[in-house]
């Protein structure tokens, strides 16, 4: 997860600094390609856990996914500044950390609790598109807390999910490598949610003080 946060800074960081980011802004239709680039390296890294492919290939794919959030990220840059996002990323490396403990030590099982936030993270995504679709107004600050919630729960199932499958695997070093790969995808994923809710937390509030 680290590497493929590590991977997304630096590619974010080039772009910004070079000025190449307002050139691939201008490419027609290119958050649409990299959506479908992104949906398809998930899917697939999915279906690489049940077939009899090398590790390396689904480390591939991780680069490369990292590689276009990359991308999607340099946008940040444009909007926040360099010390809100320093903080966002500060506060969600603390808050991300506390997760993983929390879900590494519970004995509790943490299924329920993953599935009903994979339901409340749906029902958003959803309510989001009736609200631009007919153009209704929404509260964002309570849109960011209400994600993050629910980011908190699938992050501390997803540490639990990891656990287990590592432990329930035949043991065998390639089968554990890919599980280690594709959930490192899914902390990633969380990760990342966790820091932009933030962000946009801390945005709003240091526009609301000035």
């Amino acid at each position: 997860m680290m590497v493929g946060l590590g991977i997304t800074a630096i590619t974010s960081a080039l772009l910004y600094a070079s000025g190449i980011f307002m050139l691939i802004i201008q490419i027609p239709m290119i958050s649409l390609l990299l959506f479908i680039v992104q949906i398809s390296l998930t899917i697939s890294m999915g279906r690489q856990l049940s077939r009899n492919t090398p590790a390396s290939t689904m480390k591939t794919m991780f680069i490369v996914y990292s590689l276009t959030m990359g991308i999607n990220m340099t946008s940040l840059a444009y909007v926040y500044s360099a010390g809100q996002i320093a903080a966002a990323f500060g506060i969600s490396a603390i808050y991300f950390a506390c997760l993983a403990i929390i879900g590494k030590t519970t004995k509790m099982d943490l299924s329920k609790v993953g599935n009903i936030c994979l339901i409340g993270l749906i029902a958003m995504i959803f309510s989001q598109f009736f609200f631009m679709l007919f153009r209704v107004s929404m509260d964002v600050r309570l849109l960011s807390i209400i994600t993050l919630l629910i980011f908190t729960g699938i992050t501390v199932w997803d540490v639990q999910r990891m656990n287990r499958l590592l432990i329930q695997s035949d043991g065998s070093v390639v089968a554990q490598d890919k599980i280690a790969i594709f959930m490192a995808l899914q902390l990633y994923l969380d990760f990342l949610n966790i820091f932009l809710r933030i962000l946009q937390l801390i945005g709003m509030g240091n526009r609301n003080n000035k």
